[in-house]
């Protein structure tokens, strides 16, 4: 019980450096993010621990005495804002454990490895912040620790290694530096090991506890951090497919018009072969979110439209006009945006749907010319059947 009670006395250190956080309405377990890539939020990172023992006689000795250093790394990837698993190791360094009433020191090497479930409770419980200073997050898993090269064993007997699985908890204080994907991690943790391993078994428990605290700076590969997803009503995507196709057939219905003409009528009789075709030209509409390029799964059936009615009438062509809106971002960022938005739509028809690039023609306006009145409309791309 008295391991037990410094174990968590060990944890209960960095409980006390949780600070507060600026709160924002809608918490990270209620919004959705965009699908996060394989390669997307990959982490490396590498430090120190200090390590003490707690066996059944270890309180005895000097604090001091007890604590080692040993050099930490890590690699992981957080699957969404608040959950990630990581493997860790650390070791080649001495374990100091005490006998004899702490009258006998003894120092054996070590290795630990482990496999840890993380839980970013600040990104749960609070709103996404991908440049917030503190994150305070739990972990827990478990792992394998092999010891060796035990000296000053007191008249113990051998054998003079030792494998034990262990079981890990512990919480990271994560401190987001200049960069955001830069932190320093400040981490407390136990590992529960089997008695044997200080060299003394058959006593009051069968299990001791290496606690660990530890200092590493964590880099973050590949891109960094998550997109809120702006998700939108099919009623609202299928009002703006039909505001394009009202006046597409407005216009039609004013160019078919016929003009008065001063002359007197000649009337000629004209024989007129009627050509069926498949289904009326359908144009159609690609919404994005705020700064993004990518093409939300829920979009392509726009896409998907139109290249059907290309694969359908073979004489036809589509022009593919991408925009931003006006309220945020520079001309130059707008300009680059609408580019790779009516790219990447342009890409999909003749990539995924086999659509030859000469019927599709690309086209971008930045943030001028905005086809629709609704600020956010306007982050589209439209596609004009021709």
């Amino acid at each position: 019980m008295k391991k037990v009670v410094f174990f968590l006395a060990f944890i209960a250190m960095g409980v006390a450096t949780v600070s507060a956080q600026t709160e924002n309405n809608e918490p990270g377990r209620n919004t959705t993010f965009v699908k996060n890539g394989f390669w997307d939020n990959w982490f490396i990172g590498a430090g120190a621990s200090g390590n003490v023992y707690f066996g059944d006689d270890d309180a005895d000795a000097k604090f001091l005495d007890r604590i080692t250093v040993a050099p930490t790394i890590q690699f992981g990837k957080w699957f969404n804002p608040y959950f990630g698993a990581r493997v860790r190791a650390s070791g080649l360094t001495n374990l100091h454990t005490f006998n004899n009433n702490a009258s006998t020191m003894t120092r054996n090497k070590f290795v630990s490895t482990d496999v840890t479930l993380m839980w970013n409770m600040t990104n749960y419980f609070m709103n996404y912040n991908r440049s917030r200073v503190y994150n305070f997050i739990p972990f827990a898993g478990a792992g394998w620790t092999y010891t060796y090269d035990y000296k000053n064993l007191g008249g113990l007997s051998s054998p003079h290694h030792v494998h034990s699985a262990t079981i890990d908890v512990g919480i990271i204080n994560r401190f987001n530096l200049i960069s955001d994907k830069l932190a320093l991690d400040i981490e407390f943790s136990g590992k529960l090991l089997k008695d044997e391993v200080d060299r003394r078994s058959h006593t009051k428990h069968s299990y001791d506890v290496l606690g660990s605290a530890s200092a590493s700076l964590v880099y973050t590969l590949g891109n960094k951090g998550f997109e809120v997803a702006e998700l939108r009503d099919q009623s609202e995507i299928d009002a703006l497919n039909n505001t394009i196709n009202n006046q597409r057939a407005q216009i039609a219905s004013l160019t078919n018009r016929p003009a008065v003409k001063s002359e007197p009528e000649v009337v000629v009789k004209e024989v007129v072969k009627v050509v069926e075709k498949s289904q009326e030209p359908v144009n159609n509409v690609v919404l994005f979110p705020l700064n993004g390029t990518k093409i939300q799964s829920h979009q392509e059936v726009n896409i998907y439209n139109v290249a059907k009615y290309l694969k359908d009438n073979a004489s036809a062509k589509v022009r593919v006009i991408g925009y931003t809106d006006k309220a945020t971002g520079t001309p130059a960022i707008n300009e680059k945006l609408s580019r790779q938005r009516a790219q990447n739509v342009a890409d999909l028809i003749t990539g995924k749907y086999g659509i030859s690039p000469e019927r599709v023609k690309v086209e971008w306006e930045g943030m001028a010319n905005p086809p629709f009145s609704t600020t956010e409309w306007n982050r589209a791309v439209i596609m004009y059947i021709e």
